[in-house]
């Protein structure tokens, strides 16, 4: 499995970034998505009163499915995407891991792959972060 996270400043691509290498990314296999949400209140209200009542696992249902598990951290969502057999993980936070980065916002952080700016986005760009991805190293768990 390919791990790679995109990190920058706010407000710098991020997102839009993300997508457009998962789009990419699809063309060579499945991809899994992870997204660091600090600061988004999923153990509020009814989450947090299942969680209360003693649920592992909460599934939210609608036009798509959303699953929140007690487990906080990286290397576990890594491991349950590779459990579920994807074959790249596109991150979007996280700059302080040791996994190799695609960088906005000119921070400087461990690990960078390449420094990009959300303007200097094409297609011949999406093709080389592409090729950045792939020849990344397996993502090897640590058990």
């Amino acid at each position: 499995m390919k791990v790679v996270a995109v990190v920058g400043t706010k407000k710098t691509g991020k997102t839009t970034l993300v997508e457009i290498l998962i789009k990419s990314l699809r063309s060579y296999g499945r991809v899994g998505t992870i997204k660091n949400m600090q600061a988004h209140p999923v153990d509020k209200g009814d989450t947090r009163k299942h969680f209360e009542a003693g649920a592992e696992i909460v599934i939210g249902l609608g036009d798509r499915q959303i699953k929140i598990t007690r487990r906080r951290n990286l290397q576990s969502a890594l491991a349950e995407l590779q459990k579920d057999g994807i074959d790249f993980v596109v991150i979007e936070g996280f700059k302080y891991s040791s996994l190799p980065k695609i960088v906005l916002g000119g921070i400087d952080v461990p690990n960078t792959l390449r420094h990009i700016t959300i303007k200097e986005l094409n297609e011949a760009l999406v093709g080389d972060l592409t090729r950045l991805v792939l020849q990344t190293e397996d993502y090897e768990l640590y058990e």
